[in-house]
């Protein structure tokens, strides 16, 4: 064909499906998305107030990484807990550990009575049973009676799922139909999904470990942004992570911290000095000093907020201490307030200083 060919042939209307729409047709429903002053979160309010503050509110989807021994799932179960006991639902899906070992940690960290003591003696405190001999002191029996009433009250808008016998199959739909029906049946718009652990979640049809991470991540990013649920990732570190903190050393595929709206670490001070040190020291009845580390923030600046772990008890509490930003050091006053599921919470106010003029650094 001819270039003459080309100026002779006939013009066609063509048609433009989806045609761009200036910026400004979107103003006002932009203004319509935004607070009125009402609300001080915009997603799940935790427990942890300085967690609160920093990503304000769970939202989206969030991974937890953090060296094996260090208390992901101890956290992660705090916090799913404790947004129970703040009015919204919560589901907990245990990859790896079955349903009676879940209800024990709760009961550990709420009655301050040892895991193993509920495992051997619990069982006629909590049934009502005839105690014929005393098992465990005055205060821990109480502590478990505490225990059993709050584990009834946050039941109702609680859920675990588990991988045992009987139990329905756990994978992208049905976890899908799940909060679908957990939203429905409590007509609530939010809902904390916690995920313990990725790595060991089912896939269907991958070619390598690579493809099957980067379906893990896209298929619960894809369930987050349909359902509306806050999804919580809790993720293993890979190897770099012995001697390296950052997202680089999330295991998997990088499409999890680039997909993640918030990615954040629980990391000791001492754990690249002794990769031991976690486990040795979390069977001690001493608080260990442990960080959450907020590397990936999409609501707000990337932050360290300081804790404490008691292994005894399975619990961590927000810590006195000094908060790391882009800005430097911030050296903090504290005045501490009870959270049931929170432990002693410390909140926290201040100003910044520099690191050179921080007396405590």
């Amino acid at each position: 064909m001819t270039e003459k060919d080309f100026d002779t042939l006939p013009e066609q209307d063509i048609e433009i499906k989806g045609k761009p729409r200036p910026a400004s047709e979107y103003l006002e429903e932009y203004y319509q998305t935004l607070g009125d002053g009402e609300a001080k979160l915009l997603g799940i309010e935790t427990n942890f107030n300085r967690l609160n503050k920093a990503t304000l509110g769970l939202d989206g989807l969030l991974v937890l990484g953090g060296l094996a021994g260090q208390g992901k799932t101890s956290f992660a179960l705090q916090l799913a807990c404790g947004v129970c006991d703040l009015g919204t639902p919560a589901i907990f899906y245990s990859l790896e550990m079955p349903r009676r070992a879940i209800f024990t940690k709760i009961l550990n960290r709420i009655a301050k009575v040892r895991y193993s003591d509920i495992l051997l003696k619990g069982r006629k405190y909590l049934t009502g049973e005839k105690i014929e001999e005393k098992l465990l002191s005055d205060i821990e029996a109480s502590g478990l009676e505490t225990g059993k009433d709050i584990l009834k009250l946050i039941g109702e808008i609680f859920y675990i799922r588990s991988r045992e016998r009987g139990e329905a199959e756990i994978n992208f739909e049905t976890v899908e139909q799940e909060i679908d029906f957990i939203r429905a049946e409590h007509k609530d718009k939010k809902l904390l999904v916690v995920i313990d652990h990725l790595q060991v979640f089912d896939v269907p049809n991958y070619k390598d470990q690579i493809d099957k991470e980067s379906k893990l991540i896209t298929g619960f990013k894809g369930i987050s942004e349909r359902t509306g649920a806050t999804i919580l990732l809790v993720s293993q570190k890979n190897k770099a992570g012995f001697s390296h903190s950052g997202l680089q050393t999330i295991k998997g595929s990088v499409d999890i911290v680039y997909l993640a709206d918030v990615v954040m670490f629980l990391e000791s001070e001492k754990e690249k000095e002794d990769k031991n040190l976690i486990m040795e020291g979390f069977r001690t009845k001493e608080p260990k000093i442990i960080y959450l580390k907020i590397d990936k923030n999409r609501y707000n600046a990337p932050t360290k907020i300081r804790m404490e772990f008691n292994g005894e008890y399975s619990e961590f509490t927000e810590a006195l201490g000094i908060e790391w930003k882009e800005e430097g050091a911030i050296q903090k006053k504290a005045r501490e307030s009870k959270g049931l599921f929170g432990g002693t919470t410390k909140e926290v106010d201040g100003e910044y200083i520099k690191p050179e003029d921080n007396p405590l650094t």
